[in-house]
């Protein structure tokens, strides 16, 4: 029986870290995705011009706001979303794994050891921190939305 609960244990642990990752993505492409928007959007206002002292405050910050995403967007910023990508892939195929070890009959010890030294193994690698946002948004997506197959609460 305590083969069963730690399965059930490494199952929640792996999915909501799979689950934080692809919502550190999300998070990250939707935030990017409405910068843009923002800053052509005032660009769009500038143009048309409500006033020319105004009309060029608009204008700057269209262009503060484009090159401050650029900025954001270099260095590690242009990797974020593929190394989340990547640590959510990790974690999910380990769950996925877990859950197969978990609904078979019979586990062998070595097997479960095996299973609970990869995951602490991957959680000690160089991986992207999930930010609380993302935390947040795959807590409520697993338990509330129904968004995954729950078997390790049943």
């Amino acid at each position: 029986m305590q083969v069963k609960e730690l399965l059930k244990k490494l199952g929640e642990e792996t999915i909501y870290s799979a689950k934080g990752h692809f919502k550190a993505c999300d998070t990250r492409r939707k935030l990017f995705t409405i910068t843009i928007w923002i800053c052509a959007i005032v660009n769009v206002i500038g143009f048309i011009g409500i006033d020319p002292l105004f009309d060029k405050w608009l204008f700057g910050l269209g262009l503060f706001g484009t090159i401050a995403l650029l900025i954001w967007n270099q260095g590690e910023g242009k990797y974020y979303r593929a190394r989340h990508k990547e640590a959510g892939e990790h974690y999910l195929s380990l769950h996925k794994e877990i859950r197969k070890h978990f609904l078979m009959d019979e586990v062998s010890e070595e097997e479960i050891e095996t299973l609970n030294q990869k995951v602490i193994d991957f959680d000690k690698s160089d991986r992207p921190e999930i930010p609380g946002l993302a935390r947040m948004l795959a807590k409520r997506a697993i338990e509330k939305k129904d968004e995954t197959d729950n078997w390790f609460l049943k």
